[in-house]
């Protein structure tokens, strides 16, 4: 195993925390700032949206910088911006500032994750970019939950200093531990665009749009569901736990089911069970009492090993269909899934305010049978469209 992957591993371990941590974080923010749940989804709509539009950008105009500075600088400015954060004494302080924590995260993330499909070894590329998503595993696994249980007895605050703690940290290793020599992409900005020429490329950026679409709304507002189907909220570390066990499962299995049985069908299977996954959260308001916990336990989990296992697969259909422009590519991709958060955030926080958490999965599930049907025409592209550029 390449032991460059390990160091990515470990910072992307410290941005998944964050990541994972905030929608069990929202009742509590809408409480101490004032707000509703649905407004308090602004700190994920604003992170999405920056997350989705910067680092695309900054790819592009950072082609010429070696990735250890820009994976070093990207998590720095996520350590930065995650004190301000957890400092900040109004919501729209918050809302800044996880902002600008996105454009940090994301660009790690974008890089890592095209630094890690490139250097792997021939027929080994699902193996790379699972090494990277176990660091992310782990932090659903044990990060996430660990940090609302932090949250639920003490503070968020103390959550996002401890992350500044680790970003800082992480992007020292990756400084001091990276070797020099990895240069980012040399191409001109014209000619890395045209990955949006290649054939089954918009197809499949579209899929990662409705596919998060339908499996975050309940996910993100996952303390708002619970509330709305008398699940105490003290319950909430092992939803989290229950979520970061499938995660953990798809990133010890996704890449290799994506090596062995292609990309097409580990996609398409992915997005089946999470139909699944969303049938079960729907079915939560007319089940006894004594069901409801562990339904949702079971529904999280499914829904956390499905997000990961597609994560997996289309950044390894996403070098298929690119083959020349893996960085953009998979950036593009990152920019997909982000709006899609954005959008279900946003979509989401409107129909929790105003017609209740239990329509969410319902309101997701036409997203999902759209994702199914755009996945099985862009997994036939993946398999006979070389790079056009």
């Amino acid at each position: 195993m390449d032991t460059r992957l390990l160091w990515l591993a470990l910072a992307a371990f410290v941005g998944s925390t964050e990541g994972g941590l905030i929608a069990g974080l929202l009742p509590g923010i809408s409480e101490e700032m004032g707000v509703t749940i649905g407004q308090a989804g602004q700190v994920v709509l604003g992170y999405s949206l920056a997350y989705a539009i910067g680092p695309p950008i900054l790819t592009m105009l950072l082609g010429h910088v070696g990735r250890r500075r820009i994976l070093a600088l990207a998590e720095f400015a996520l350590a930065l911006s995650a004190l301000l954060f957890a400092i900040s004494p109004f919501f729209g302080w918050m809302v800044a500032a996880r902002t600008v924590l996105a454009v940090g995260a994301g660009l790690f993330t974008g890089t890592a994750i095209a630094t890690a499909a490139v250097i792997a070894a021939p027929g080994q590329r699902g193996r790379a970019l699972q090494i990277i998503s176990t660091g992310q595993a782990l932090a659903a696994l044990f990060g996430v939950p660990i940090a609302a249980y932090v949250a639920a007895r003490y503070s968020w605050r103390i959550d996002y200093a401890a992350i500044s703690a680790m970003a800082a940290l992480a992007s020292l290793a990756l400084f001091l531990r990276l070797p020099k020599g990895l240069l980012g992409d040399q191409q001109t900005i014209r000619e890395r665009v045209r990955v949006l020429r290649n054939p089954g490329v918009p197809a499949a950026l579209l899929t990662t749009l409705l596919f998060t679409l339908g499996a975050y709304p309940p996910t993100i507002y996952v303390g708002a569901v619970m509330h709305a189907t008398g699940i105490a909220r003290e319950l909430l570390p092992y939803v989290l736990l229950a979520s970061g066990v499938g995660a953990v499962g798809a990133s010890l299995s996704a890449g290799h089911l994506s090596d062995r049985f292609g990309t097409r069908a580990t996609i398409v299977a992915t997005t089946l069970v999470m139909m699944l996954s969303l049938g079960l959260f729907g079915l939560l308001p007319v089940l006894p009492d004594v069901l409801r916990l562990g339904t949702l336990l079971l529904a999280a989990c499914i829904l956390g090993y499905m997000g990961w296992g597609y994560w997996i697969a289309h950044c390894s259909q996403m070098a298929e269909l690119a083959p020349t422009s893996v960085p953009l590519a998979i950036s593009l991709n990152l920019t997909s899934f982000n709006l899609g958060i954005a959008l279900a955030a946003a979509v989401g926080g409107v129909i929790v305010d105003s017609i209740g958490a239990n329509a969410l999965a319902l309101a997701s599930a036409p997203f999902a049978i759209l994702t199914l049907a755009l996945a099985v025409w862009t997994g036939r592209k993946s398999h006979t469209v070389l790079d056009a550029g």
